[in-house]
């Protein structure tokens, strides 16, 4: 394929990169999207992995963010192909003894579920539900979907009042601390604990206490975690049929070796096959810091000060360990007597209490796989029919898990991962009233920290977020501070993937950021800015 001059160079064809390219292709530019694996979308995956017919979505099943933002608006994804389903039951958490909680969209449904385990509880998530949803819309999706600012101006407009400053307390604590902080059940506490955790994985550390007006007000009505109507990678598709409109370019297959530079610019891409593109404009990243310039550039032809600050990226110590299923019928809950709305969930969780949580990330920093696991299981299909043939269920489990093992490295998982499959299992058939007997598992694929890894290169040690989401990490500090957000050493290349802000998660607030970063240093019309001109 000849290779004519383009405007802007995109390594990876996450979502994020997909983002930025349809931004840039909509002001004019001239785009061309580089992406390893043979289709387009990264996290945003849908395959047949378990048994055919039976279609899963891998690091993808929760789009609520893409719809608080303006991306899916402004790209007009919906009329390209990515529509959704809310469930009106979004999560539930079942307990030993055969009671469930489970969330509704509806506050007053989820407070009157609340009630049966305590009134004083049911109280506090109706204010909750307010307090969180004006913190939402006012200040967190605005400063999700705008680069990051100074930390002391971003809590500035919460320092003026008792209310505020409360807010801002439980925003730098950590997620399972703030739990036992508002609610007075164990029940309560571990339901809502458990569902905030999942953002980042692990509810122990300080400053993700924010996740709560993310997960909590983002699951309740006008906002809800959806599912993409024929899969996650629709989403995908969607936004690569908006880039190809407006005359961008995308190539599959295509894994980048590296990225040459000199002078202070980036100067062209190599590809492993040894075709090489001329980077005429920007070059513009998808992947981590480290994957870019310490693996693609090369640590011998960067600035001291950006070796430094890649080197100092980390990735997170915690990944996932995730059971496929495919079933000839759907999973039929114990705690269905107590509450038949169980079985209608989009999401239904397993842990006793939050101290097991907090063993569970106990476990992973000293290598080992949780010996009592919390599971999260996710139930698609019942709401998405075409991931299962009729009257099946495709189905997953997962939960944290060291990248390392104590035992024999990252490597060992190889040979462990089929037994620790056989563990989580057995976790979760007690509560089963039917649907994980042998003769109705049709099928199993299990996708261990490496399996990810591997399935996905741009999750380097199996993080999905590309880097730990820490207050180090996160805001101004990701991925690093030395230059503008999304900027970086060289004056041609910029970062637009999750190791940018605000990190993680299904919502393009990342290539949205960085396409802004980038229209304003070369001077491009933003299209997107209500009455530019």
């Amino acid at each position: 394929m000849a290779n004519v001059g383009y405007d802007v160079v995109i390594v990876g064809g996450g979502h994020n990169g997909l983002t930025a390219g349809c931004y840039l292709a909509k002001a004019g530019k001239k785009v061309l999207v580089l992406e390893a694996r043979d289709v387009v979308g990264g996290g945003c995956a849908t395959e047949e992995v378990a048994a055919p017919g039976f279609r899963h979505n891998f690091h993808s099943n929760f789009h609520g963010i893409i719809h608080m933002g303006p991306v899916y608006r402004d790209l007009e994804l919906q009329a390209h192909g990515a529509s959704y389903v809310w469930p009106d039951n979004q999560f539930a958490h079942v307990f030993p003894d055969g009671r469930a909680l489970v969330s509704s969209r509806d506050v007053e449904t989820t407070a009157q579920r609340i009630a049966r385990f305590d009134r004083g509880d049911a109280d506090t998530f109706r204010e909750l539900a307010h307090a969180y949803r004006e913190v939402l819309e006012e200040g967190m999706i605005p400063a999700m979907f705008s680069p990051p600012g100074s930390p002391s101006k971003d809590i500035e407009p919460l320092e003026g009042s008792v209310g505020g400053l409360g807010i801002l307390r439980h925003m730098m604590s950590a997620p399972n601390h703030v739990a036992r902080d508002l609610f007075d059940s164990p029940e309560v506490q571990t339901w809502l604990g458990f569902w905030v955790a999942q953002l980042a994985g692990t509810g122990d550390v300080f400053g993700l206490g924010a996740n709560y007006p993310i997960m909590l007000a983002g699951s309740l009505d006008p906002y809800g975690w959806a599912i993409c109507v024929g899969g996650s990678n629709q989403l995908a598709q969607a936004m690569a049929r908006v880039l190809l409109e407006n005359g961008g370019e995308i190539r599959v297959g295509s894994a980048v070796e590296r990225i040459r530079v000199a002078g202070g610019s980036a100067k062209d891409v190599i590809l492993q096959d040894g075709t090489v593109i001329p980077v005429d404009g920007v070059l513009v990243s998808n992947l981590d810091p480290r994957h870019t310039f310490l693996d693609l550039v090369g640590q011998d032809d960067l600035p001291d000060d950006l070796a430094r600050a890649c080197r100092r990226w980390r990735y997170d110590v915690m990944s996932m360990f995730c059971v496929y299923l495919a079933l000839d019928a759907p999973v039929r809950w114990k705690a269905a007597a107590f509450d038949p709305e169980v079985e209608r969930c989009f999401a239904v969780s397993i842990c006793e209490s939050l101290d097991v949580l907090d063993d569970n990330a106990s476990d992973c920093r000293l290598g080992v796989p949780p010996r009592q696991p919390g599971l999260f299981t996710v139930h698609p299909s019942l709401f998405e029919p075409s991931l299962a043939p009729a009257g099946k269920e495709s189905c997953f489990c997962e939960q944290i898990a060291p990248y390392e093992l104590r035992d024999g490295g990252h490597e060992a998982w190889e040979s462990v991962k089929g037994d620790y499959a056989d563990v989580v299992l057995d976790r979760w058939r007690p509560y089963l009233a039917g649907g994980l007997e042998p003769d109705v598992v049709l099928g199993r694929y299990i996708s261990s920290p490496i399996d990810i890894e591997a399935r996905m290169p741009s999750m380097r040690h199996g993080d999905w977020n590309h880097g730990e989401m820490t207050q180090d990490q996160l805001g101004i500090f990701r991925p690093f501070h030395e230059w503008p957000p999304y900027r970086t050493a060289f004056d041609n290349v910029y970062l637009c993937g999750a190791s940018t802000h605000p990190g993680g998660s299904i919502g393009g607030a990342c290539g949205y950021n960085a396409a802004g970063a980038i229209a304003e240093d070369l001077d491009v019309r933003r299209w997107w800015d209500a009455g530019s001109d």
